[in-house]
Parts: structure tokens; C-alpha cells; sequence
């Protein structure tokens, strides 16, 4: 009978158990800068390019254009499920995710393994909800941290880094050696 007993509480318990709430605010750090901002008024700025006054001066402060954040905010990635979850459980996956939680962690909380789960766990559930694509928000609203940090040093880097990429790959398709190995030079 105490078993019986036991096996209901632990069923409720599980049902009723609360479940980590999506972020709510966002925690901007550059050196000894620091500024924070709610996601709901980076929603409503996304859905009525409405800005609110906390927003406007965090454009300002960072150098930032409007319409670039808002193409920022609205730009939607594709992520099927199956496929991301094998890739961020893959060791290429890891690395990513390692990266990743340089840039965005949970706010006071500098535990990688945390960082990493928060985000693998962000990604899946805002492409679950969302038709198998996410957004910037999306991301956010399924962050499992009230409040997330944000390293503005640490992302400049692998935007640079990006970019260098970017032209290095650009650089070496459109490389004349490839076009005189083919054959296909106008010299």
C-alpha cells in the first residue's frame, strides 16, 4: 500500500514539476561595459518597429543601425531536427557548441558544460516549436535561463573570424591558378 502510494506522488511530482522558463533578459558585456535588456522589447521592436527607449539608447551606445538589428531579428535558419540534434551530439558538434558558449552562457554562471547543454537545448526546442527553423528570438524564447550573457568581445572575434573565412573561400573560388590549371584564362 506505501508503494502504491509512492508510485503516485513520484507520478505527480512529474507532471507537476515546473520546467525551466524561457530567457527574459538579455545581459550585454564589452570589457567593463555592461548593459541589459529585456527580449520583449527586442519582440516588439522585431514585430512593430517600435523602439523603446532602453533599445534606442543601446543602439546608440553600441554603434549599431536599425535595420541591420532588425534583419538580425527576422532573419530565420532552417534546422531540421534529426539532423541538428545528430550534428551537436556529433564531436564537430561539440566544438561548435564549445565556441558558441564563449559567446552566449547563462549570466553569472562560467560552467562550459552548462553553457553547451543551454544552448544544444535552446536550438532543438526553438526548431521544435517553430516548423524546424529558428530565429535570434526563437533562440532566446527557448533558452532555459532566465538571463542569458552576452560577450560582445568574444562574438567581434568570430564575426571577424567569419568574415576571414568568407573571403578566404571567396578568394580561392574565384583564385586565377584554379582558372589557369583549367585552362580557362584570357591570358
Amino acid at each position: 500500500m506505501f508503494l502504491k502510494y509512492n508510485y503516485i506522488a513520484l507520478i505527480l511530482l512529474l507532471f507537476i514539476q515546473t520546467k525551466a522558463g524561457a530567457a527574459e533578459k538579455i545581459f550585454l558585456y564589452k570589457g567593463t561595459f555592461s548593459r541589459s535588456i529585456r527580449i520583449e522589447e527586442l519582440e516588439r521592436f522585431k514585430e512593430k518597429k517600435l523602439l523603446s527607449k532602453k533599445l534606442e539608447n543601446l543602439i546608440i551606445l553600441t554603434n549599431q543601425n536599425k535595420k541591420e538589428l532588425f534583419k538580425v531579428l527576422s532573419y530565420d535558419i532552417e534546422v531540421p531536427l534529426k539532423a541538428s540534434s545528430k550534428l551537436m551530439n556529433s564531436k564537430i558538434g561539440e566544438v561548435f557548441l564549445n565556441r558558441i558558449s564563449k559567446i552566449i552562457h547563462p549570466n553569472k554562471i562560467s560552467n562550459k558544460e552548462i553553457s553547451r547543454k543551454a544552448i544544444r537545448s535552446a536550438i532543438i526546442l526553438s526548431s521544435y516549436k517553430n516548423n524546424q527553423k529558428i530565429n535570434l528570438l526563437k533562440f532566446f524564447k527557448a533558452y532555459p535561463n532566465k538571463n542569458i550573457a552576452i560577450n560582445l568581445n568574444a562574438l567581434s572575434k568570430a564575426l571577424k573570424k567569419v568574415e576571414s573565412l568568407k573571403e578566404l573561400i571567396e578568394f580561392y573560388s574565384d583564385s586565377p591558378f584554379k582558372k589557369l590549371k583549367d585552362g580557362s584564362s584570357s591570358t
